[in-house]
């Protein structure tokens, strides 16, 4: 009987002892579990933040190749803006070559008749000049 007690009180203790050693195993497991939920909740938060700055810098990058593409699209209407102006310059320029070398040609034929005319008075006047010398002339004897 003595024996009997003694089984019951060191089962009685190993009970006692396993109990403890359970609710120190379910107090590891559950800070395990809490530590889980918040790594998870954690992760969570990190993933959603990370597709949000991936987001935001999608658009960013849509914006670049907007502008970008606005940029070489303004580029190319300068380059054919330029091109046309060019174009029209040198029309311009070839158009104003071809008045100046007929206003020279004008000025110089002007310029060759107003020559002969001026022979022309000239020789015109020595006519009269002499016709006048003569009459004097003839008039004095």
């Amino acid at each position: 009987a003595a024996k009997y007690s003694e089984l019951e009180a060191e089962k009685t203790s190993l009970k006692a002892e396993l109990q403890d050693r359970i609710k120190s195993l379910q107090l590891d497991v559950d800070t395990s579990r809490d530590n889980l939920t918040q790594m998870e909740t954690i992760l969570a938060n990190a993933e959603s933040q990370s597709a949000a700055l991936k987001a935001e810098m999608e658009r960013h990058i849509d914006g670049l190749k907007t502008e970008l593409d606005a940029s070489h699209a303004k580029s190319i209407d300068l380059e054919s803006s330029l091109v046309a102006e060019r174009e029209a310059s040198a029309a311009k320029y070839s158009e104003l070559e071809a008045e100046k070398t007929s206003l020279k040609a004008e000025l110089q034929d002007r310029i060759k008749s107003l020559q002969l005319d001026v022979d022309t008075s000239r020789d015109n006047l020595t006519q009269m000049e002499t016709i006048l010398a003569n009459a004097e002339s003839q008039s004095a004897a």
